[in-house]
Parts: structure tokens; sequence; C-alpha cells
């Protein structure tokens, strides 16, 4: 079996991104994409606490958008951000 840790990206070249970032990068990005899919508005707002109004609205705009960002991103790509943001250098 292959291990994650040596998954290559699109041009063939090994990754280089960690392995528990490509972890990270990959449940979240499923887990707001299953959210995105499952929920409403008016749970939405049930979830966050919002009474719905402007501000909900706003949120809930920011949520879609967020979802939708996320699909342009592959997992590899989001693990590089990870790394390169949490990196400590």
């Amino acid at each position: 079996m292959t291990e994650r840790g040596s998954t290559y990206n699109y041009n063939g070249r090994p990754s280089r991104a960690s392995k528990e970032s490509r972890d990270l990068a990959e449940k979240f990005a499923t887990a707001i994409g299953e959210f995105n899919w499952q929920i409403d508005y008016l749970k939405f707002c049930q979830l966050l606490e919002l009474e719905p109004g402007d501000y909900a609205d706003q949120q809930y705009r920011h949520f879609q958008e967020l979802a939708e960002a996320l699909t342009r991103f592959n997992v590899e790509s989001l693990a590089k951000m990870i790394d390169a943001g949490s990196s400590k250098g």
C-alpha cells in the first residue's frame, strides 16, 4: 500500500506539502462542501445562533463564497498554503 506521504502533484513531482496538512485540507474542504449541500439559510442561522436578518444574510453569503472558493483549489495547493501559513520560519 502506498502511503499518502508519497502523493504526487499535477506535474508528476512528489508532493511538498506535509501529510498532516494534506489530511487537514482534505477534511476541511470536504466537510465545508458537504455542509453547504446539506444546509439551508435557516439551518445555517440556527447552527450559528444567528437571528435571520441583514447580518445573517451577509454571513450566509460569505459561507457560500467560502464553499465555492474551496472547490477552486486542489488538496495539494490547500495543504501547501496551510504549511506556509503555519511555519514559524
